[in-house]
């Protein structure tokens, strides 16, 4: 006689161990972390996750939020949709509520009812949206909290049937994303800052060497000429030397049209005065007076602002 059938449940359910993760979010997770950080700015990397949540997870709604490295404020906030986005900002606007209170405690997750909020208007706004119900996610890259995401359902059972603890590989990814992209946009602009303080410095130092040159005087002399003629003419130090610059190439090529093959090319020249063009009041009069602060023991400070 053979032994009647097992219909014991599976260990793996009663006793806690791993569900299967929802359709569609392990793609998620995946798409996250192999987004590479030219590609997106964080604000359409997080307004594509809130949309996907939404559908995935059954949500009422979903929004982002990504607060400022160094005042703690809302410095990101996209949605799922204008009601959610909206709720949100107020929850953000009224200060810490349960939710905000837990992940800036160090917890990784939290649930709300906003309809049982004291905090003023928002249980009332939270019921005319149709979002009574919050969980916050914290969101954080190499241990600090960059921000978070905000799920809303209409019944507290959507949010509490394990679906905080399916998303925390989204959330480590989305973290550490978010802390890459925010690395790369301050790198980016680094690098955009001193590429324009070098185009800035570039022509100045030229045009010192060449009056230092013409008129045997040194750098420090010769920053002074410029300064001088930028303060005369009521614009910048770069303004001033970006047009010595030109015409000083503009008179050199026109003199090599005219040089025959062989011969050697004339060196750059200082350009002469001529009808008041830049070069009438250069001299080295002030050559002998103190150096300036910005010059001793370095490369002139670039003027971004009309001489004074």
């Amino acid at each position: 006689m053979s032994a009647p059938p097992n219909h014991a449940p599976d260990p793996s359910w009663w006793r806690g161990g791993p569900r299967q993760p929802r359709p569609g979010l392990a793609e998620l997770v995946l798409g996250v972390a192999t987004t590479s950080v030219t590609e997106h700015d964080a604000e359409a990397l997080l307004r594509g996750v809130c949309g996907q949540l939404t559908q995935l997870c059954g949500l009422a709604g979903c929004a982002a939020v990504v607060f400022d490295g160094s005042t703690g404020a809302v410095r990101i906030l996209v949605a799922s949709h204008p009601e959610a986005e909206q709720l949100t900002r107020l929850v953000q606007q009224l200060g810490l509520g349960i939710g905000s209170a837990a992940i800036r405690a160090g917890r990784d997750t939290a649930l709300e009812d906003l309809t049982q909020s004291a905090r003023a208007g928002l249980a009332e706004a939270a019921a005319r949206v149709g979002l009574p119900v919050t969980a916050v996610v914290a969101l954080r890259g190499a241990d600090e909290l960059v921000g978070c995401l905000q799920l809303f359902g209409r019944t507290m059972d959507t949010l509490a049937s394990g679906l905080l603890s399916e998303l925390a590989p989204l959330a480590d990814v989305l973290g550490a994303a978010l802390g890459n992209i925010e690395a790369y946009r301050h790198s980016a602009s680094l690098v955009a800052s001193l590429t324009t303080a070098l185009d800035r410095q570039g022509p100045i130092e030229q045009a010192k060497g060449m009056l230092a040159e013409r008129h045997g005087v040194d750098l420090d002399a010769a920053y002074r000429m410029l300064r001088e003629q930028a303060h005369r003419r009521a614009t910048t130090v770069v303004a001033v030397a970006a047009e010595l610059v030109n015409l000083s190439w503009r008179a050199t090529g026109a003199m090599a049209e005219h040089t025959p093959v062989g011969e050697p090319r004339p060196r750059l020249e200082v350009p002469e005065q001529n009808g008041g063009e830049l070069t009438a009041e250069l001299s080295p009069s002030a050559a002998t007076e103190a150096p300036l602060p910005e010059q001793r023991g370095g490369p002139a400070e670039v003027e971004s602002h009309p001489a004074t």
